[in-house]
């Protein structure tokens, strides 16, 4: 028996792959050198129940140790001969950063790890294919016939900083580029046009310079695709190796590539040396305004002597902050430690800005107001006046004026709640002699209304104060519908607690809806005062 070996070199990457060659060392197999003569033919197998030609060699069957000491089996698990080769199959996942980067996982009719949130491609124009893939079972096919462009990518993830490189294979016909989202889009490259049925190789870069977390996408941008439109597959992506990548640093410190050396982030040292001469550095490993040292004026506040900040030399010198400062708004004055102009004690802009003991802003004024007040939109809104008042099933009980509006029906909703769970209160009280007291010691909350009225045109700002111990929430309803659904709040303190919140006006029917619910009699259940809404 005559025994032929042969060598030579792996298949090229950038050919086609090795599927459709027959299997290595069978007795039907193809030469690996396309003139060497098989070693079979007419010949019987080599394996079987044939005696090996030397007692010392070991079978051609599937035991065998390769002809060439150094050379590694065709099967697609074979390590590329050459270091920079790609490899032939798909199963090498590592070379890739991207996930399903050969298209060969489709759980339904989209691919898995694709047509991310940056994608506007339909999923019609998204097509598996199965017939000449570049390598493994899979492609996938774009169209987009228009000269739009359209994207493609992958879903979201997160990338470290680096420089990548990228290569794919396509074929078809139309034009491709690409681009990368992180927190923005990136520039795209140019396109490229294809007009081929081969396999073309595209390459295509990209530099993260800072890390991306949970966003990044990787684009292909397509246009004017026809005929076959074009076929995609074979995404790979390799981030180059860094000399900061063996480097580990501090979480106040970065790596520089140039010297693969930690050094301090902008703001952050080691010691006082890395930072400006009029700073120190603490024990963050931050660099902070020194001891003696100002960047404003309140930072002199404890040197009454010396009270202004000489932002030149960055200390503490005589003077008076608010020389040369003129506030404009009425509203507002210099403040004599920061030498900013701030809300004068009593003013305000908004409702919002009146926290005190009175709760209302007066728009005309700027200064803070009680509840009573006829800027307040909010009729009896300190809950100052009760009447014995008529209510249809529940006789004349003593309840708060311009209050308890009446449920006619899904579309013109009121109060539900009992008219003797409405209690004026006098023991504590956030502004004037009465407060409202919810009883209303059960699971369910009950809504309880103002009476319905017109609001004119503008933006108004509103709170309420609350105290005792249960749950409460609030909503409007108008001709406008119904308010967002505002989350319940827990209520234990006996002391008064704002809660703020603003509407758009010019509107018919509006009203203020609360529900109370879970009360408890340890704090007195729950107390309502100063109900306020006043225009911008």
């Amino acid at each position: 028996m005559v025994l032929l070996t042969a060598c030579g070199d792996s298949t090229d990457p950038e050919g086609p792959p090795d599927s459709g060659q027959s299997r290595p060392d069978a007795g039907t197999q193809q030469p690996d050198a396309g003139t060497e003569v098989p070693d079979s033919g007419t010949e019987p197998p080599d394996s079987g129940t044939e005696t090996p030609d030397s007692g010392t060699e070991p079978p051609d069957s599937g035991t065998e140790v390769p002809d060439a000491g150094a050379e590694t089996p065709d099967s697609g698990t074979e390590t590329p001969d050459s270091g920079t080769e790609t490899p032939d199959a798909g199963s090498d996942a590592g070379t890739s950063v991207l996930d399903n980067w050969s298209f060969e996982e489709w759980p339904g009719a989209l691919p898995s790890q694709w047509l991310g949130s940056q994608s506007n491609f339909t999923s019609d124009a998204v097509q598996k294919v199965t017939t000449n893939p570049y390598q493994g079972l899979n492609a996938v096919r774009l169209i987009n016939d228009t000269g739009t462009h359209k994207r493609f990518t992958t879903v979201a993830r997160s990338m470290p900083a680096g420089r990548y490189s990228c290569t794919y294979q396509v074929r078809g016909a139309g034009e491709i580029r690409n681009a990368f989202f992180s927190t923005d889009y990136s520039s795209y490259s140019s396109y490229t046009t294809v007009e081929t049925q081969d396999w073309t190789r595209v390459s295509y870069s990209f530099n993260l310079a800072n890390p991306v977390y949970d966003t990044f996408e990787f684009i292909f941008s397509l246009r004017n695709t026809r005929g076959d439109h074009l076929l995609i597959d074979d995404v790979r992506c390799a981030r180059a190796p860094e000399p900061c990548d063996m480097v580990s640093c501090q979480s106040w410190e970065r790596c520089v590539n140039a010297t693969a050396t930690c050094e301090p982030l902008s703001g952050r040292c080691d010691n006082a040396t890395q930072c400006s001469e009029w700073q120190s550095c603490d024990a963050s490993h931050t660099c902070v305004t020194a001891a003696d040292r100002c960047v404003r004026h309140a930072d002199c506040a404890g040197t009454p002597r010396t009270p202004v900040c000489d932002t030149a030399s960055h200390r503490c010198v005589e003077g008076d902050p608010c020389a040369g400062v003129v506030c404009n708004n009425p509203a507002t004055s210099c403040n004599p430690t920061t030498g900013v102009c701030e809300l004068s004690p009593g003013a305000c802009f908004t409702t919002y800005d009146c926290r005190g003991d009175l709760p209302a802003c007066d728009p005309a004024t700027r200064r803070c107001v009680s509840a009573e007040h006829p800027a307040n939109i909010i009729r009896n809104g300190g809950f100052e006046n009760w009447s014995n008042t008529p209510i249809p099933y529940h006789g004349t009980p003593y309840i708060p004026d311009y209050w308890y509006g009446l449920d006619n029906g899904v579309a013109d909703p009121g109060s539900e709640i009992k008219p003797s769970r409405l209690v004026p209160y006098t023991q504590a009280v956030h502004g004037g002699s009465r407060a409202l007291q919810f009883v209303v010691p059960i699971q369910i909350a009950e809504r309880f209304t103002l009476q319905k009225f017109n609001v004119p045109t503008g933006n108004y700002s509103c709170s309420y104060r609350v105290r005792g111990h249960g749950t409460i929430r609030h909503r409007i309803y108008s001709s406008a519908g119904w308010s967002p659904q505002t989350d319940f709040i827990t209520v234990d303190s006996d002391t008064w607690e704002p809660v703020f919140f603003r509407f758009t006006g010019n509107v018919r029917d509006w009203r203020l809806f609360f529900y109370p619910g879970r009360s408890v009699a340890d704090r007195d259940h729950l107390q309502v005062d100063d109900v306020v809404c006043t225009k911008d």
